[in-house]
């Protein structure tokens, strides 16, 4: 740990600025939504990343019916490069994570928000003004650079500003941004052309710029780096005037002691097995079939027989996914991580198997056999259900672990190990969906899918430690 700077700190001063009296809900109120509106500019990152994953829908369905670019050329997209437009996207993600493990730990997290900024505005601009499929690829790499970083930086800053009652729900933030981020593509694509949207992209990391002239420091990265004075003054407006910042503090440098930082650190057995079991809710995140619902629904509305047409049945089911991750909100914070997570999966495991023998009956089922003709709605809500379920816990509480379970001085190194572990996963779960299905069957995939669940519910209960509501130094 980093005990240099210059502040003159003394800990019986910062007892004298405490008041001992009782803090009144206003003030409560005030504080609370201040550290709100943070983490909201916190989150433009990731709400920028949103818009660029989603970038390819609108994009390539508008270059389909006309493939002039904003500067007078013809864009023509081989089947092979309209894949890449969303691979590169990855790769640069994937690459963006690994970069800002170190930097978020060196230069801060309010600092990397503001680095991000840079390769999301170049690569937006850079796409809406491409002249040919070269540029535009090698543009691709730079939004998906940026979110990455943006995602590391943003959950650990989150995390590390706000009370720990409400860590939970605003450590959501960042996936609700991304969310909504895809949302405001698809709806601004359906209105304009494809380079006029991706100039609208550009705004939100514009907004990210000058917010974050507004955050303040994270007070353990103060602490961790030294510069304690400064972490007292942040703390005293993050938790008012009647909180014990002197404990915080103490807390803070405990749990940051050792004298090896940084990646060294993760080779401790106490860090390497937390960082397994977060690895483990990642896995477990992307193998119980979330990305797979995600990314291909109306492929699987269409392969189980779902009677609601695809575009209306993926509107369903996304609406679904916003209401799991507002229910989660709720109860994140009230029940805890383990419990929501656990509720989470064994709720879409009933539901997976539920779809799986629908599936598996209606196709041993004989041709004159007609009962299945009135129960084409089954799958359509086993799907709703599996998606809701899903962003209950499995989707977001691994994020919350990754940036709840370190201490400061190694939280960005491990929170990047945890967090590309799952993006490997999704990868392989997308690029080997066919052939899972091949040899699984489309109802084994499913029961595969709710076997993961399973055993997820028991790893959580034997394995996965509550954060609720601790100091996480």
């Amino acid at each position: 740990m980093d005990t240099g700077g210059s502040d003159s700190y003394d800990s019986q001063d910062v007892d004298m600025l405490q008041n001992k009296g009782q803090e009144s809900k206003t003030a409560r109120r005030s504080r609370l939504l201040k550290q709100l509106g943070f983490a909201i500019i916190a989150s433009l990152g990731q709400f920028s990343l949103g818009s660029s994953l989603n970038w390819p829908s609108p994009a390539l369905s508008d270059l389909a019916l006309n493939n002039l670019t904003w500067v007078g050329t013809e864009l023509v997209l081989t089947p092979a490069q309209m894949e890449m437009t969303g691979s590169l996207n990855a790769v640069g993600c994937l690459l963006g994570s690994w970069t800002s493990g170190a930097m978020v730990t060196r230069l801060g997290r309010r600092r990397c928000l503001q680095i991000v900024v840079v390769p999301f505005l170049i690569g937006f601009v850079a796409l809406a003004l491409a002249p040919n499929s070269h540029v535009l690829l090698v543009a691709r790499l730079l939004p998906g650079f940026g979110g990455g970083f943006s995602n590391v930086a943003a959950s650990v800053y989150i995390a590390e500003i706000v009370d720990t009652k409400v860590r939970g729900v605003m450590g959501i933030f960042p996936s609700l941004a991304l969310m909504f981020g895809g949302l405001f593509t698809v709806c601004v694509g359906a209105i304009v052309r494809w380079y006029h949207m991706t100039m609208v992209c550009a705004i939100s990391p514009c907004i990210l710029l000058i917010g974050t002239f507004f955050l303040p420091d994270s007070p353990s990265f103060l602490v961790v780096r030294g510069r304690k004075l400064e972490a007292v003054t942040v703390l005293r407006k993050l938790r008012g005037l009647h909180a014990n910042v002197r404990s915080e503090i103490e807390i803070i440098e405990m749990k940051n002691s050792s004298h090896v930082d940084g990646w060294q650190k993760l080779l401790n057995w106490y860090i390497g097995k937390r960082v397994a079991i977060v690895i483990m809710t990642f896995a477990f995140q992307n193998f119980c079939g979330n990305y797979l619902f995600t990314v291909q629904t109306a492929r699987v509305l269409r392969k189980t027989g779902a009677s609601m047409d695809e575009d209306s049945g993926t509107i369903i089911v996304t609406a679904a996914r916003i209401i799991g991750m507002l229910v989660s909100i709720c109860f994140v914070d009230r029940m805890g991580r383990r419990a929501v997570l656990i509720a989470s999966h064994a709720i879409s495991s009933v539901f997976l198997i539920i779809l799986g023998v629908y599936v598996y009956l209606v196709a041993e089922a004989p041709p004159e056999d007609t009962t299945f003709s009135k129960l084409t709605w089954v799958p359509l809500a086993c799907v709703i259900m599996i998606m809701f379920g899903i962003n209950l816990g499995a989707q977001l509480v691994p994020f919350l672990l990754a940036s709840e379970y370190f201490p400061t001085s190694v939280r960005g190194q491990s929170f990047t190990v945890c967090y590309a572990s799952g993006m490997v996963f999704s990868f392989v779960v997308l690029q080997f969906y066919f052939s899972a299905m091949d040899v699984f069957t489309q109802a084994g995939l499913y029961w595969f899918c709710a076997a993961v669940c399973f055993v997820a519910v028991v790893f959580t209960l034997i394995f996965v430690k509550e954060t609720k509501g601790e100091n996480i130094g």
